[in-house]
């Protein structure tokens, strides 16, 4: 396999790493600096043989090991649809310029980047822009597409743009690059597995919700008890209902509810990383040492497991075509 190593910049809780691990990538080293989302990350994973190396606005490549392929999920918050969308005037907005002179310092073969759908059509389209002439100046050849973790193997609908970029200087044949395929979409039942009912203070916040303008004569608590396997989001002032998918996990958010056995449950942290795609044995890493309401957070700011596996394996089976370029 030509790639081998990376560096997990923006780790969060490492789902990109657990991505990257499983088509067989080792870590050497991540950057982080919130101390708890740190903290969960090193539960979750082996770090004996990587350190967290902090800010990486303070990171320079001669003083990190070297990799083959960088990754990171850029903050997002100043792009989104759901945010104030400042982009490049917010602070949390420039570490994508960090992270392009930290690809020209360190050279390696390839990348994948992950933002909120919103980077596409923010500022009408400038911001992109911005950031692809960035990129390609660092040195490299850059595709980007926005998938759906629905598609690929967990019942989350979370929208991502993701950025695959592979350096320019191998002079390889970018056309042959192939994205992901869609895969099935497994069961939901599957993932709200835990038992957390939905305690007296969230019960207040839905029957307000119920109770809203908007919502107001829509429902009843006994008409939604009968609602068997079914997602309630309450979002802002909308009361929304998915069959079948969890509507995207985010950092900030009330709670998600559902309906099994004729009983409210409420979300839990575990459940959450499940629809993150961390397999059980890592979720119950956590589970009880970490709180629920961090764990929710987390995992609303994580990367998709999933869906990174399949990017990499994307990069790794497009490289091992070009080896004789390489």
């Amino acid at each position: 396999m030509i790639i081998k190593t990376f560096f997990d910049f923006c780790s969060g809780i490492g789902g990109g790493r657990l991505g990257l691990e499983q088509s067989g990538l080792q870590c050497v080293g991540r950057s982080e600096t919130s101390r708890l989302a740190d903290i969960t990350y090193r539960l979750l994973h082996n770090t004996e043989n990587d350190i967290n190396y902090g800010n990486l606005k303070r990171i320079t490549g001669d003083k990190i090991p070297a990799f083959d392929l960088l990754i990171a999920g850029f903050p997002c918050q100043t792009f989104s649809v759901i945010g104030r969308q400042d982009g490049f005037s917010d602070d949390r907005g420039q570490i994508i310029f960090q992270l392009a002179r930290i690809l020209r310092e360190t050279q390696p073969i390839c990348f994948i980047l992950e933002n909120v759908k919103g980077l596409v059509t923010h500022d009408n389209g400038k911001t992109i822009k911005v950031i692809l002439d960035e990129l390609t100046k660092s040195g490299y050849t850059v595709s980007y597409r926005v998938l759906t973790s629905l598609d690929y193997g967990v019942p989350q609908m979370r929208q991502r743009v993701y950025f695959i970029g592979f350096k320019t200087a191998l002079c390889l044949d970018y056309s042959k690059f192939s994205w992901p395929k869609p895969l099935p979409t497994p069961q939901l039942s599957d993932y709200l597995i835990d038992n957390k009912l939905a305690d007296e203070e969230r019960l207040n916040i839905f029957k307000h919700y119920l109770n809203n303008p908007q919502n107001a004569g829509k429902y009843s608590i006994d008409d939604i008890l009968t609602w068997e396997g079914k997602i309630i989001d309450t979002r802002m002032n909308d009361l929304r209902i998915y069959t079948g998918r969890c509507p995207t996990l985010r950092a900030q958010r009330d709670g998600i509810l559902y309906v099994r056995n004729g009983n409210l449950y409420q979300l839990t942290g575990y459940e959450a990383l499940l629809l993150q795609g961390f397999p059980k044995e890592y979720a119950q890493k956590v589970n009880k040492q970490v709180t629920d309401r961090h764990l929710l957070m987390q995992a609303g700011n994580a990367m998709t497991v999933n869906v990174i596996k399949v990017l990499c394996d994307c990069i790794i089976n497009f490289l091992n075509s070009q080896e004789e370029k390489i």
